[in-house]
């Protein structure tokens, strides 16, 4: 009795450990590729503010803001690989005027280069404009 107790236990503490908390879990359970996601999962910013994601060298991809794909610069995504940061602030050129107020989502859609699109995976989470 008193191993299947310890064994329980032993099970609770290890889960509890491994348990991803919060309501953005992704936040939390980053692959390596990537580096920063900005803003920060479930932070506050302003309605124009540039949203994005740093990956490591070799990655490349695109957004996906509040159901918008943002593949192209015509469509207002910026890309800088040297550094790995690939981001997007909405304004009056681009697909989207301003961030929703409350809540947003984003995906960014990543693939390593050497593999191409075909291999993306996607990466999302969300945050609050004000």
């Amino acid at each position: 009795m008193v191993v299947l107790v310890l064994g329980a236990l032993t099970g609770l503490v290890l889960t509890t450990r491994a348990a991803v908390t919060g309501s953005d879990p992704t936040s939390d359970a980053l692959p390596d590729s990537v580096l920063e996601l900005f803003p920060a999962p479930d932070s506050e910013v302003l309605a124009q503010s540039r949203v994005g994601i740093k990956v490591q060298p070799g990655y490349d991809g695109y957004l996906v803001v509040n159901g918008a794909e943002v593949r192209t610069s015509e469509e207002g995504l910026r890309k800088d690989l040297g550094s790995g940061t690939i981001d997007f602030q909405p304004g009056p050129n681009a697909v989207l005027q301003s961030l929703n107020p409350e809540r947003n989502c984003v995906t960014a859609v990543i693939w390593k280069q050497s593999e191409g699109p075909k291999a993306s995976r996607p990466i999302p989470w969300c945050f609050n404009a004000a």
